[in-house]
């Protein structure tokens, strides 16, 4: 037990490396809006996917193990503590250069993220880490109702925390990249599809073209 107790210790520490692996900060399109004062890391993104999941399992169209959901929105992105937070705007704002919209480039980042999974859960006692790298694979390979709820409820976060930055006054090619792949995958279940369209509703209304 003492020895396990350590390996959780450990993993903890490094988990909490999540909390300065910032988002947006230098990215496409974000390189040009004035700077925030504080911009989100990470694990503050991981808490709140975590959060919508707890307020929209009991909206959706079939049961739900919320546990196993809420696993997986706590670590799904742990493996970027390893790998890096990888812009899905690449270099020109599309995405047609990550994995965003491009195969190559998402089974690349998937096969790096995988590594990276692997090794750090199994830092972890076992079953504990068994279980976690096992439920960090279901979010990955989007074969389950939970997993696919999840993915786009990651997307939504996103869009979120954009409209709290910039109330609606974006480029319009980064507002076209939030109504496509930050939207994308909605259709999972009639309250995803509702949340997407309250989202959508906002970007729309609060829309001012940025200009340099």
């Amino acid at each position: 037990m003492p020895t396990e107790i350590t390996a959780i210790y450990t993993f903890i520490k490094t988990a909490a490396e999540l909390k300065e692996l910032i988002r947006y900060q230098g990215q496409f399109y974000w390189k040009d809006y004035p700077s925030q004062a504080r911009y989100e890391s990470v694990a503050d993104h991981s808490w709140r996917l975590a959060l919508m999941a707890v307020l929209i399992a009991p909206k959706l169209s079939q049961p739900v193990n919320l546990e196993r959901m809420l696993k997986m929105a706590l670590i799904h992105d742990l493996p970027e503590i390893l790998v890096g937070d990888a812009s899905p705007m690449g270099t020109d704002g599309t995405g047609k250069d990550t994995h965003a919209f491009n195969e190559q480039k998402r089974a690349e980042k998937a096969a790096k993220e995988h590594a990276a999974a692997k090794k750090l859960f199994s830092a972890l006692p076992s079953p504990l880490g068994d279980e976690l790298f096992a439920l960090w694979q279901e979010a990955e390979a989007q074969e389950t109702f939970e997993a696919k709820v999840l993915k786009t409820l990651d997307k939504m976060e996103a869009n979120i925390q954009v409209l709290r930055y910039r109330e609606g006054n974006v480029f319009a090619a980064h507002k076209e990249f939030m109504q496509t792949y930050g939207l994308r995958g909605n259709d999972v279940d009639p309250a995803t599809e509702a949340l997407a369209q309250e989202i959508a509703r906002e970007i729309d209304e609060k829309f001012v073209e940025f200009t340099k």
